[in-house]
């Protein structure tokens, strides 16, 4: 994949994860850890800093706790989800164009140890609104969020 189709990718990751932004979305089943949280909102990182941040911050309405989340695309280039047709019914989804993916962020103190949990992907519908949690075993569990050279 050349940088120019990075670029694309990124781009349209951008372009769906924002068309979310201050909406309340819907979580039937919850989060890991979070069953009874099902309302959330979703907003960017800093919004100081609108359009420059991949990051994202999922909320509980519930709760105050919150989740960072970036999309896949910004740190593994091949990531890709196979969509039973029982979420899609969950999802309320009629075609998988309308889904978009992020994942959560393990943020550290040095930049270099954050890491991303791409076993553990929510997908939401930017039509209904409506998100779930993927489980994703093939995957590694910690991914780190930037790569060095020795990688």
């Amino acid at each position: 994949m050349t940088d120019s189709d990075q670029g694309i990718l990124a781009k349209a990751a951008e372009t769906m994860l924002s068309g979310l932004l201050e909406k309340e979305l819907f979580f039937p089943d919850g989060l890991l850890g979070f069953a009874d949280c099902r309302r959330y909102k979703f907003r960017r990182f800093d919004p100081r800093v609108a359009g420059a941040s991949p990051f994202f911050i999922l909320e509980p309405v519930e709760q105050d706790v919150s989740f960072p989340l970036i999309h896949p695309d910004f740190v593994w280039l091949d990531y890709r989800l196979e969509i039973a047709p029982e979420a899609m019914t969950c999802l309320d989804a009629a075609s998988e164009q309308e889904l978009g993916a992020a994942v959560d962020c393990a943020v550290r103190d040095r930049i270099e140890e954050t890491t991303v949990t791409l076993q553990d992907s929510l997908i939401i519908s930017a039509v209904s609104l409506r998100g779930m949690q993927l489980v994703v075993e093939e995957y590694p569990l910690r991914h780190p969020l930037l790569r060095t050279t020795a990688q």
